[in-house]
């Protein structure tokens, strides 16, 4: 999807990034039924949150194989890692790397008991005690060389991700930075978790996804090292229903095979095998789909796409909204918006030139020109932290750029700021020309362009000259990986988890020189640092929610990133397949990919 997911620690990453919230907001849908006159069938206008979880229920056979869809070429193996930290990426090891806690299409979170023999048991914090965790692993879990899943696996990922070691690319502390210990006892099959005093985690049930092997990072040097080994190679061992055989990663990184791990300590899955397919175009989906070289998409739908869809015989689609959210965000370490140091973002000037780019934009005027052509429900998203339907949401944004862009007030904030030529060729209060800017989108997505095009117009109404170019890689850009990946200006989407309270806080917090976690801008304000570290840790559901829209309308003023919409999401899969559906939270469609089947 071109994404990053919020992984807690996320998505973010990814991520990212963040118990289960209420249920977002949908329009009301008829569910989808049979071929209606050889042509696709399917839910347009949203399946309600109550029926997510059984959509497309069935009785599948045992065996068979299918291809399903991505949209990037896998770069990156470690979906906790800052480049890895893509919703791309991570649908092709959610079969493999186990989570403790598994997101479900109606936010709600079940737990994984082929890994867990019960629920952890939660001793909350008292003045005089920490909060404590106990996991129970399933006796029998073990990763697929034989070598048992034991309490060393969640001591690394605590070690890799508790923010004690600079050198590790990780894409979010949160929550593994408030926990003194992780301890192993009764043959390492019992994890208990301390978290230093006064420091509970309100959002602990997002810790310990993507479980990766111990045994296996050890065999390549210290956590940090080894971390960056798990993310530049292929899983050689699983601790799910599949794995990639030898071979099985094609030398462009557009194939990636999977296939049923016979050594799976839980319920194997039902297909022997599935394939997943890079396809970075699109526009080229439906066709693939209709030509029988995939056998489902998940694309983020766009009119033509959707037509298209709808003609497919024998397939069946549904669109909904969730928890993705499209937004532009801006490099604070441009000199034009900020610096090198975290302070030269907070100069009147560039605040200025932050707030003029952000309220002259036409939001209501993208949406109109694509989201609304094919989705009626869509709006104008107004909040950073949580999407309409979740506890706390509450519109932080349009009284400062309202949802229709205003030009004549985005030319006053600049000529009050000291800015010539406002209109014509911007010129800064010290006399010197504000720079062209660099605005990217992830290849093939011709939303986004469409996006970025229309963003560009706007600025040239300013005097602002903005570029717009396509990036084959999110996470490398979103990192400034090399000279091939940078960007001034980027629109991107982050895939909410069910945990606002902490999924937020490595997005926004300030981060040391050099380390941007999920903060990719740079973005840095010490209240907002207070308020997003208050809600991970307040008891109060009311005093959380405050923290969060405090925070959100601080990012607002400081004008770092625009929320642009709650993007629909959309699946398109052959009628044929069983217990495959949408689950528009950070996981995506394959968090039951062990009980997909043919019917």
């Amino acid at each position: 999807m071109g994404v990053s997911r919020r992984t807690l620690a996320l998505q973010t990453g990814a991520i990212a990034a963040a118990v289960a919230l209420a249920a977002t907001a949908c329009s009301s849908s008829k569910s989808s039924g049979g071929s209606n006159s050889g042509t696709g069938s399917g839910s347009g206008t949203g399946t309600p949150i109550a029926q997510r979880n059984s959509v497309n229920a069935a009785t599948v056979k045992q065996g068979g194989k299918i291809t399903w869809t991505i949209e990037k070429t896998v770069q990156d193996w470690n979906p906790l890692t800052s480049l890895g930290n893509t919703f791309d990426y991570a649908q092709t090891t959610n079969g493999i790397y186990p989570d403790v806690y598994v997101p479900q299409p109606d936010y709600s979170l079940v737990l994984n008991t082929d890994l867990m023999a019960g629920d952890p048991v939660v001793t909350n914090a008292t003045a005089t005690a920490p909060q404590k965790i106990v996991y129970q692993i399933q006796p029998n879990a073990k990763w697929s060389d034989g070598t048992e899943i034991t309490a060393d696996d969640f001591i690394y990922l605590w070690q890799a991700q508790n923010g004690t070691n600079p050198n590790v690319d990780v894409a979010s502390t949160t929550g593994y930075s408030d926990v003194a210990s992780v301890e192993g006892s009764n043959n390492g099959k019992t994890v208990t978790v301390t978290f230093k005093q006064n420091q509970p985690f309100s959002d602990w049930k997002s810790l310990f996804t993507s479980i990766l092997p111990s045994h296996i990072a050890k065999q390549h040097g210290d956590v940090a090292a080894s971390f960056t080994w798990l993310d530049t190679n292929p899983p050689t061992v699983s601790g799910g229903p599949f794995e990639i055989p030898p071979g099985g990663v094609s030398a462009d990184k557009s194939l990636i095979k999977t296939i049923k791990n016979p050594q799976y300590y839980g319920k194997p899955a039902n297909l022997d095998e599935v394939d997943f397919r890079a396809i970075t175009d699109s526009s080229q989906e439906p066709t693939a789909l209709a030509n029988g070289e995939v056998d489902g998409i998940y694309p983020q739908p766009q009119l033509d796409l959707v037509n298209r869809v709808k003609s497919i015989s024998g397939v069946d689609y549904h669109i909904n909204q969730g928890l993705v959210w499209e937004h532009i965000d801006l490099n604070l370490r441009n000199t034009a918006f900020g610096g090198p140091a975290n302070a030269d973002q907070t100069e009147p000037a560039k605040v200025a030139l932050r707030q003029a780019m952000f309220t002259a934009f036409d939001r209501l005027g993208l949406l109109n020109r694509t989201i609304k052509q094919f989705d009626s429900a869509a709006a104008v998203l107004n909040n950073r932290m949580v999407v309409p339907g979740q506890p706390g949401y509450q519109d932080n944004t349009s009284s400062m750029y309202p949802e229709s862009g205003d030009l004549n007030k985005a030319k006053q904030i600049l000529t009050s700021a000291g800015y010539k030529g406002v209109g014509t060729a911007l010129v800064d209060p010290t006399g010197k020309a504000v720079p062209a800017f660099s605005m990217r989108y992830t290849v093939g997505n011709q939303l986004r362009q469409d996006t970025c095009n229309l963003f560009a117009q706007a600025m040239k109404q300013l005097g602002i000259t903005v570029n717009v170019s396509s990036t084959d890689a999110l996470g490398k850009t979103l990192n400034q990986a090399d000279a091939q990946h940078q960007y001034d200006i980027i629109v991107f989407a982050w895939v909410d988890t069910p945990f606002p309270n902490s999924a937020n806080q490595p997005l926004y917090t300030t981060t040391p020189q050099g380390t941007p976690q999920s903060n990719y801008g740079y973005y840095s304000n010490a209240n907002v640092d207070k308020w997003l570290a208050d809600a991970t840790v307040n008891p109060d559901q009311t005093a959380r929610e405050k923290d969060l829209n405090q925070a959100d309308a601080q990012i607002t003023k400081d004008a770092y990133t625009l929320p642009l919409y709650q993007k629909p999401t959309m699946i398109a899969y052959k009628n044929t397949l069983g217990n495959v559906r949408d689950n528009p939270t950070q996981i995506g469609p394959t968090y039951n990919i062990a009980q997909w089947g043919q019917k």
